[in-house]
Formats: C-alpha cells, sequence, structure tokens
C-alpha cells in the first residue's frame, strides 16, 4: 500500500538492482491514490526507433535473472518507524546551479534541488526532471515514504518480489553480502522511486564491490529522500551505459524491468504498455520531454563521476538508526 509512514528523522517527514519489475506492472494498473494531481488524456508514446542489438550486460548488471536459488525462510520486514541520525536536509536553490522554476511541472518545490542536484553532481543533463516523472508514479505523488508490500493481505507480491531479487541475487553477491539481508528479502519496495529492497541496498556494488555505502543499512533508508535519490540516479547511469535506451520512454520500460530492453521483449505488450502509462505521467506531471533546453534528446552518462563521488555529494554521511536513550 502505498501510504505515508511518519519517520522521525526524515529531511522530508521532519520539514546489479532492479526497482519495480514486473510488480510494478502490476501496480500501474491501478489509478494513483491520493496523489492530487489531475490526469489529463496523453499523448501516445511514439513508437520505439528502431535500435541496435543491445550489448550483454557486465556480469551484475540488472537484466535477465539467473536461476531462482533456494528461497531465504520468509519472516516479517519490520516497517515500524525509524529514526535516523546524520541525515541532511533537503538542498535548496543556494545548493544547485540549474534553474528550479522552468519545466517542472507539478514537482513539489521542495524536491526540485534535490532532484537538480542529482542531475548535476551525476553529470547526466536532463536527469532530474525524468526522475521527477518516475517518482510520481512509483510512490503515489512523491510521497519519501511510500511502501509497497507493507500490507500483509493485500501485498504479498511485492514481498514476493523483494524475495525473488533476494535469491537471484545473492549468489553472485557473495563477497557483498547484505546486513539486513532477511529484512531486504521480505520488504517489498518503496521509497520516492519504487525500489526493491535487496537491489537498492546493492546499490553501487558493480563499482565499490564491497564498500558500496548501503550493503550495512537497514531497508529503511530508502525513506530518506536524498538516499532514495542516490540509488535512483546510479540505477539510471547502469540503465545508460549498460542497455539501449533509444528514447526517453526505454528509461521507463527500463525501470520496470531491464528485460524489457533486451531481445524480443522490446516492443511485447508489457514494454508498450510501460511506455503508454509513462505518457500518461508525463501528461500528468506537465513536464515537456520536447524541451531541449532542460532535457537533451538523449540521456547521457558520459561524465559519470562514479558512486562514491555520487554518495558523497548527494547524501554525506552515511545515515545510521538513532539509539533509544
Amino acid at each position: 500500500m502505498r501510504k505515508p509512514i511518519i519517520i522521525a528523522g526524515s529531511a522530508l517527514a521532519a520539514a546489479g538492482l532492479t526497482y519495480a519489475g514486473i510488480a510494478y506492472f502490476r501496480r500501474s494498473q491501478a489509478s494513483l491514490p491520493g496523489s492530487g494531481v489531475p490526469s489529463p488524456p496523453a499523448p501516445t508514446p511514439p513508437a520505439s526507433p528502431p535500435v541496435a542489438p543491445p550489448v550483454a550486460p557486465p556480469n551484475g548488471n540488472p537484466g535477465v535473472a539467473p536461476p531462482v536459488a533456494p528461497p531465504v525462510a520468509p519472516t516479517p520486514a519490520s516497517t515500524a518507524p525509524l529514526g535516523w541520525d546524520n541525515v541532511l536536509p533537503l538542498p535548496t536553490a543556494a545548493d544547485v546551479k540549474g534553474d528550479l522554476m522552468r519545466n517542472w511541472g507539478k514537482t513539489p518545490q521542495e524536491l526540485r534541488p534535490l532532484l537538480l542536484l542529482a542531475e548535476e553532481v551525476s553529470g547526466i543533463v536532463g536527469a532530474g526532471r525524468i526522475l521527477s516523472i518516475v517518482a510520481y508514479r512509483e510512490s503515489g505523488g512523491w510521497i519519501p515514504t511510500a511502501h509497497n508490500g507493507d500490507d500483509p493481505a493485500k501485498e504479498a507480491a511485492e514481498r514476493d518480489a523483494s524475495l525473488r531479487a533476494y535469491n537471484n541475487s545473492k549468489d553472485r553477491n557473495k563477497s557483498t553480502p547484505l546486513v539486513y539481508a532477511q529484512a531486504a528479502a521480505n520488504f517489498g519496495s518503496g521509497g520516492l522511486y519504487g525500489a526493491l529492497a535487496p537491489y537498492f541496498l546493492w546499490t553501487g556494488v558493480q563499482e565499490m564491490k564491497d564498500k558500496a555505502p548501503l550493503l550495512g543499512s537497514d531497508p529503511r533508508i530508502m525513506f530518506l529522500p536524498r538516499v532514495a535519490t542516490f540509488g535512483a540516479i546510479v540505477y539510471l547511469q547502469r540503465l545508460l551505459d549498460n542497455y539501449t535506451i533509444a528514447d526517453h520512454y526505454d528509461i521507463k520500460a527500463g525501470w520496470a524491468s531491464p528485460s524489457l530492453l533486451v531481445g524480443t521483449a522490446r516492443g511485447n505488450a508489457t514494454y508498450k504498455a510501460v511506455r503508454q502509462r509513462f505518457a500518461e505521467d508525463v501528461a500528468a506531471v506537465g513536464i515537456d520531454l520536447n524541451d531541449t533546453t532542460t532535457i537533451p534528446a538523449q540521456l547521457s552518462a558520459a561524465k559519470w563521476p562514479g558512486v562514491a563521488t555520487v554518495f558523497q555529494k548527494i547524501v554525506g554521511t552515511l545515515p545510521t538508526p538513532r539509539k533509544s536513550p
């Protein structure tokens, strides 16, 4: 269920990965709950341009999953409110250089500097506005504490998806185990960008190996907007550098599942449905994808500075759960 969870210490509450996979497609059949944003008729997304065969992704990159490993024993993941230390406040206009007014549509004012900071730090021009459109649907209207999988009666599919994500990836990540593996496996997905918990906590392992910053974190850290945005911009970089992204609509297809960008899946019914829903979100949010002053026709990660630099400039010191007095 996409619903707010109060987290003491969260800046907004106090003031190899895949995001939702096919679970995203299942969730997105329903209209957005309580976003407060009208949904005018959406344009039909352009047909995907012809593309060359995709380059085979490197080991550990999202894509076709290996055979399913024996499942871990399911245990409930805690969803209780969690306080955090070392949480920076959201960035402000003074922290970024770009335009916070042009072509942001209905993106909340308080999130724009964070999205633009991710764009400027990563060198991926146009990323901030694309991530805003992604967050609109994935979090039910830019709700940082959105959680899919917290309702035992209605959202078992989300927990099943995170369990599969863990089982399919734990063997190739033996050298980078998750401290909160069991909790992540049973968590579902959430945060601003609909991240499946295991993949989210493995963010950056391809570059940083066992130094990846979130390996020791509780999955509820995804409810912190700066941390969620760090994970999202790293994922976007992985898509751009390892898959054929024909247009902006392909970014959302890859967000649903990178397998949709590979082989015969490109162009199938699910691929087309995800692209159509992205067109609906573009119309609802009011961001013009054709404004090349703010969003280039093709996004590029050619200036990527590295995961460690991106983490330091977006998150800073790793937030840690607040100890009880």
